[in-house]
């Protein structure tokens, strides 16, 4: 009697839920109690059988996503403790606010029905990952089936002009326990990892693939390899977003780096040969292009930076820097609360020269500022023209403070110093010394008698001198050139505001020499685009000054271009003073 009733009640049950006019509105209430918000159903339905599907068609839940279909087969079973109810979830044209939160935060995920679901057939579900601090960003499941159980899953998403593939095995529809592999594509990863709330820098369009796992909020990207731009890129990468700021940290190799491609970080120009240019790398070219400027006009994104933490090395062990010099690269990044580190920065020329360098950033108010320290050891002179200038090993230091949140800014408010000097046994050419003096003399004799393919050089007794910033000027104090020919000293500024050069260049001879002008040689124009000018108006007097005496007595024209080597040596230990203007 009791088991006959159970299956008059069962089978009563079955024939209200199969029909939508009956059961939609039972359906509703019963989604409303489970979710615990409301939920508003077009229709629903159940279909029997001994794994019943439920049909939900129009579906919209309070605050959480919205879905045009869904089909759910369920196991009679999943009543029971520890069994899934729901064995197979087929979901079209649907939305969902998905929450990212730390470990210790409930809530924000998938509801728990569907995080075990293991057999899926998803199409165009649209989440929107919200994450406390940043902008929501979209990522577009376009397609996610297969049994996740087995192996036998695949997931394509977009999102961020990025596309993801994975494909694997896990525990349930919420990916803990994934294991597997991954392929990603974009035209720019800072887009893609903004999507799931971390921070890295632009980059030029990318293609990787690798292994990845997925365990307590950790994805891990290892081993992975690919492109980025023209270079290569291999290493290991993992995201935690359990912790309250999401952090990436990534372990990164190029055997072979198109130095162009670390541009777009800073708003640099770079060319592409492999891919086509990014967004931001055709906005830095245009901006480069249409302004005389040197340094980028790139501004720092505070807000990326302090809603996420990133500990990255870098390390290249080829580099293709055109005309610079450079062989291999080091850097250390490191962002921790909104304050990035880079320690260090590090780069190796071809000549075993090494420029070392340590920085801080610190963006944790709107008022970024930066410091840097570093020194170039053992840079080759020669790597300079093609070595036609001169030769031998020269080391330079550097301590600058900036503020800005932009490049430009940074630099016009950069107060510190930058000392050079050159290394025992350093040459110059001879004729880069006569042409500072404006000795036309030595010149007409050097360029008669020099060998182009084999220039003629003379030692450098000492050389070096200083450059101070103050409020974006560099200030040139004792900066010369001592050879047993001449003293070359230069003096004047260099404003890193306007990027104006304001240099003069004057000599004095150590050696009787014919043929010397009055006057002297400045440099100006920009850093980018620098102007050699020479001040002839003292050459028109001397030559005036010259006539005269050539009409009293011939040989004595000669005079006032005969430079009589009054110059003094000169000391490392005791340079001179501000060179004449």
């Amino acid at each position: 009697m009791i088991a006959a009733a159970l299956v008059a009640t069962a089978a009563g049950s079955l024939w209200f839920l199969s029909s939508a006019d009956r059961a939609t509105g039972f359906i509703e209430a019963r989604l409303t109690g489970a979710a615990g918000r409301t939920v508003e159903l077009g229709e629903g339905w159940l279909s029997p059988g001994w794994q019943p599907v439920l049909h939900l068609r129009g579906l919209a839940v309070e605050n959480a996503g919205t879905a045009q279909t869904v089909d759910m087969r369920l196991d009679p079973a999943g009543l029971l403790p520890g069994r899934p109810l729901i064995v197979h979830a087929g979901i079209d044209e649907a939305s969902f606010t998905y929450r990212m939160r730390a470990r210790d935060d409930a809530g924000g995920g998938l509801p728990g029905y569907l995080s075990n679901v293991r057999d899926v057939d998803i199409t165009q579900l649209r989440l929107r990952i919200r994450r406390p601090g940043r902008e929501p960003a979209l990522l577009i499941i376009t397609e996610a089936r297969g049994d996740l159980a087995s192996g036998d899953f695949r997931l394509t998403a977009a999102g961020g002009r990025s596309v993801l593939h994975l494909n694997g095995s896990a525990e349930g529809l919420s990916l803990d326990g994934f294991s597997g592999e991954m392929e990603m594509h974009g035209r720019n990863f800072a887009e893609l990892a903004a999507v799931f709330g971390l921070s890295a820098p632009d980059t030029p369009p990318f293609s990787l693939y690798g292994d990845v796992s997925h365990a307590d909020g950790i994805w891990t990207f290892s081993p992975f390899n690919g492109l980025v731009g023209d270079s290569d890129l291999a290493g290991t990468m993992s995201a935690d977003f359990g912790r309250p700021r999401p952090r990436l940290t990534a372990d990164l190799t190029s055997d072979n780096l198109d130095f162009d491609d670390l541009g777009v970080v800073i708003g640099a120009p770079s060319d592409i040969d492999r891919t086509t240019a990014n967004d931001e790398q055709e906005a830095a070219n245009r901006a480069y292009a249409s302004s005389g400027r040197l340094i980028p006009n790139a501004r720092l994104d505070t807000t990326r930076v302090r809603t996420a933490d990133a500990r990255v090395r870098f390390t290249a062990r080829n580099v293709q820097a055109g005309a610079v010099p450079l062989s291999a690269m080091e850097i250390v990044f490191e962002l921790d609360n909104g304050v990035m580190t880079f320690e260090p920065l590090a780069f190796e020329t071809e000549d075993r020269g090494r420029l070392t360098a340590h920085a801080t950033i610190d963006a944790r108010t709107d008022t970024v500022r930066t410091e840097a320290e570093g020194e170039l050891d053992g840079f080759e002179l020669a790597s300079i023209g093609n070595g036609q200038l001169a030769r031998g090993r020269m080391h330079v230091a550097f301590a600058l403070a900036m503020t800005g949140a932009d490049l430009r800014s940074a630099f016009a408010s950069a107060d510190g110093e930058i000392t050079a000097q050159a290394a025992p046994g350093t040459r110059i050419r001879h004729l880069a010394v006569e042409g500072a003096g404006l000795d036309v003399g030595e010149i007409l004799l050097l360029r008669l008698s020099e060998d182009e393919a084999d220039p003629g050089f003379i030692p450098v007794n000492c050389a070096g001198g200083v450059f101070r910033a103050r409020n974006g000027r560099l200030q040139a104090e004792n900066v010369f050139v001592d050879t047993d020919d001449s003293v070359v000293a230069l003096d004047g500024q260099v404003s890193l505001e306007t990027e104006r050069l304001a240099l003069a260049v004057a000599a004095e001879a150590k050696d009787v020499s014919w043929g010397n002008l009055l006057g002297g040689v400045a440099v100006n124009g920009t850093l980018r685009n620098p102007e050699i000018d020479v001040d002839a108006a003292p050459s028109v007097l001397q030559g005036v000054l010259a006539g005269l005496l050539g009409s009293a007595a011939g040989p004595l024209a000669v005079l006032p271009f005969t430079e009589l080597g009054l110059g003094e040596a000169v000391s490392c230990e005791d340079p001179p003073g501000p060179a004449a203007g």
